[in-house]
Order: C-alpha cells, then structure tokens, then sequence
C-alpha cells in the first residue's frame, strides 16, 4: 500500500532534502507546496498573482485553494505514496489533507517533525538565501512571520498526529545521513 510520508519543521530544517533521499529510494511522489505555489506565482495567472501577494506579506495561503491543489494529487497518492515536504502546516490543512486521504481510503503513515532550533533556522535560511532564488528567504519580515506562524501553529498540529500515533520527532540539526537513518527506521 503507498505511504503517506509529512516532513514538518521550521524553515530551513531540511524536509526538502530529506523528501528528496525518501523519494528516490521509494519512488514517492513529492509534493512541496511551496513549490506549487511559487510554480502558480511564475505563471502570471490572477490566481498567482494573488498567491504572490499573500507570500510576500508571510501570511498562509487560502484553505480554499490549498484544498483545490490536494484533489489533483489523489492520484498519486493511490498510484506511488506521497512525501508532503512541510504542508500542513496549520490544523485546518491537516484536516483538508486527512479528509483528501480518507476519500481514497489512505491516512497518514508517519508525521516527523524535524527539530531545529530557531537560531540553526536563521542561519540555514540566509544561506539559502545566497545560494537559491528564493526571494522570500531574503525578506527578514517574511522569515519572522514564518517563523511566528510555526511557533504558534506548530503545538496543536503536532498534538493531533501524536494522539494518533503518527508522530516521531528527529534532531534536525543532525548530518544529512543521520536524519535519513532515523526517518528509514520509521518507514
């Protein structure tokens, strides 16, 4: 049965790069949100634009497009398994992802929160901010807000995948290869 993978963390802790290694050796479909939506904001359409006017303020995206995005990758998810690369974010995306997956008869699987600190969190996003084309990454307003966000959102969210049995929490702040091992044993 296909995997239903969530790497979640503060910015910058590694859930891109994590979700990269587990796709490659599990032939998972990676879905980064922020990817679709910087994808929808290079289009130029009205609903890019709008996308590009809520990024650049820090604040989430709309449940009611996040919830559009998630009926196109049903598919998927049936077909190879999904990493979902730090969405959700917040409850009320957790439940638009749970009720998307329930449509199709999957759940969850694992939920890892990539612990790092807010300091290794900093650092890491001004250096992506040199080395990737990620306008918000340069923006300190934007990086506060999200990292605001996440304090604020990131307890209960956690709580809901705990209480279901779902949740492992890994040092993010590990090399690479040691946080690979620790989600692999979980897999």
């Amino acid at each position: 049965m296909a995997k239903i993978i969530v790497l979640y963390g503060l910015p910058a802790s590694g859930k891109t790069t994590q979700a990269d290694l587990l796709c490659k050796k599990h032939g998972l479909f990676q879905f980064g949100m922020g990817d679709v939506l910087r994808a929808e904001i290079a289009s130029g359409s009205d609903l890019g634009q709008k996308i590009q006017t809520t990024v650049a303020s820090g604040l989430l995206v709309s449940d009611e497009l996040i919830a559009g995005v998630l009926q196109n990758v049903k598919k998927q998810a049936l077909e190879t398994g999904i990493i979902f690369d730090g969405f959700p974010r917040i409850i009320s995306q957790a439940e638009l992802l749970d009720n998307m997956l329930a449509e199709i008869g999957l759940e969850v699987d694992l939920f890892a929160l990539l612990k790092i600190s807010p300091e290794e969190a900093e650092k890491r996003i001004e250096a992506r901010a040199v080395s990737g084309n990620r306008s918000d990454d340069r923006d300190q307003k934007v990086i506060n807000s999200r990292m605001d966000i996440f304090r604020q959102e990131s307890t209960p969210l956690i709580a809901r995948y705990r209480e279901r049995g779902k949740y492992i929490e890994i040092d993010g702040e590990a090399s690479i290869e040691e946080v690979y091992k620790e989600i692999e044993k979980h897999l």
